[in-house]
């Protein structure tokens, strides 16, 4: 049975650990506590914990590190969540901005400064196309010197989110044309999702005029190869050099980060669950142990444009810090995609505990 000072000590090597990467002595946990108590006592209490399966002892001469167990037991009872600063709050809902970017280059954004305030990698899996809904069409024609004129068709989503193609026509129709046409397929699909967009479309390609047949054949070649999402965006690589201390490990991770099929299986995990989600060690199913994934889900009003946002770092990375940082960016995300704004003043409080991160098993 665990006690307040195995707790103590338990935690005491896991700050030391987080701190410097190496195993801890008795000496070291001793020189930090104010349990009044000798090293010995600490050594031997140490020694329980090794028992209990929360600490292990890499070599015979060496100090002890948290095993996963240790570090999910610290997690889930010992951890402190802290606060977030204002400045730190104020960059992520800065990189939330929208403006008239579309949201792929705004997640890009929001990856890379999570991926700077917590020096580890950080992932985007972004909203699926299967969600994405229909708000217009537009065709632009584009003059060319050197043959006919292109079109640009361009389609827009309701969250904001533009994807266009660029097409020949062997007539030569006027902008006023276009303009006509868009509208009129504007007016057809708007409030679709793609699939039925695509199934639209085919039908007007089988039904209509030439002219018109053959812009709306276009646009289905563009919404049916459009991956509106669907992937996986990743940022601090280089972070990996800095946060895992054996080459060995180095390489395993930034394979992992290439290869993202395990990734992705373990983002979309996190679809359907509430909250921030830990996955230590063995838990992310992605190498062997020494990695952890902190995660949350994001989507828009009722359920739409679901994503989600992960850190991927060493299991000693500084849990209170990221923990927090993942949870508010992804709140302020389903701001963003519930009205395609984000408020300079967003302020979201998470608590001042762990007990609202989920275990990722």
């Amino acid at each position: 049975m665990l006690t307040k000072r195995h707790h103590e000590i338990l935690r005491l090597v896991v700050h030391a650990h987080m701190e410097g990467g190496e195993p801890v002595g008795s000496k070291t946990i001793s020189a930090r506590s104010q349990l009044g108590i000798s090293s010995a006592t600490i050594r031997n209490a140490m020694g329980e914990l090794e028992e209990m399966g929360l600490l292990t002892q890499p070599h015979t001469s060496a100090g002890r590190v948290p095993t996963d167990l240790g570090f999910r037991f610290y997690v889930d009872s010992l951890l402190e969540v802290a606060a977030l600063g204002g400045e730190e709050q104020e960059l992520i809902v800065r990189a939330c901005e929208q403006g008239s970017e579309d949201l792929e280059t705004v997640l890009a954004r929001v990856s890379q400064v999570l991926a700077t305030l917590t020096l580890n990698a950080c992932m985007v899996r972004t909203p699926n196309v299967r969600h994405a809904v229909l708000r217009r069409v537009q065709f632009i024609k584009l003059a060319s010197r050197s043959g006919p004129d292109r079109i640009l068709a361009l389609l827009i989503s309701d969250s904001g989110q533009l994807r266009s193609r660029v097409f020949h026509l062997e007539s030569d129709p006027s902008q006023e044309k276009l303009d006509r046409f868009g509208s009129f397929l504007s007016r057809q699909l708007e409030g679709m999702t793609l699939t039925e967009a695509r199934e639209h479309l085919q039908r007007e390609v089988e039904q209509s005029e030439q002219e018109y047949r053959a812009l709306c054949g276009s646009l289905l070649k563009s919404v049916s190869g459009l991956s509106m999402g669907d992937g996986l965006i990743v940022n601090g690589r280089m972070n990996v050099f800095r946060s895992f201390m054996d080459l060995a490990h180095i390489r395993e991770m930034l394979a992992v980060l290439e290869e993202k099929k395990g990734l992705v299986n373990l983002l979309d995990k996190c679809l359907d669950l509430d909250g921030v989600q830990l996955f230590i060690g063995a838990e992310a199913e992605l190498s062997r142990s020494g990695c952890a994934v902190v995660a949350a889900p994001f989507k828009g009003t009722n359920g739409l444009h679901p994503g989600t946002l992960g850190v991927l770092g060493p299991t000693r990375m500084d849990y209170a810090h990221v923990i927090p940082l993942v949870g508010f960016t992804t709140k302020v995300l389903s701001t963003l995609f519930s009205d395609g704004t984000v408020s300079g003043s967003v302020h979201i409080s998470l608590g001042s505990h762990s007990n609202s991160v989920e275990s990722g098993t």
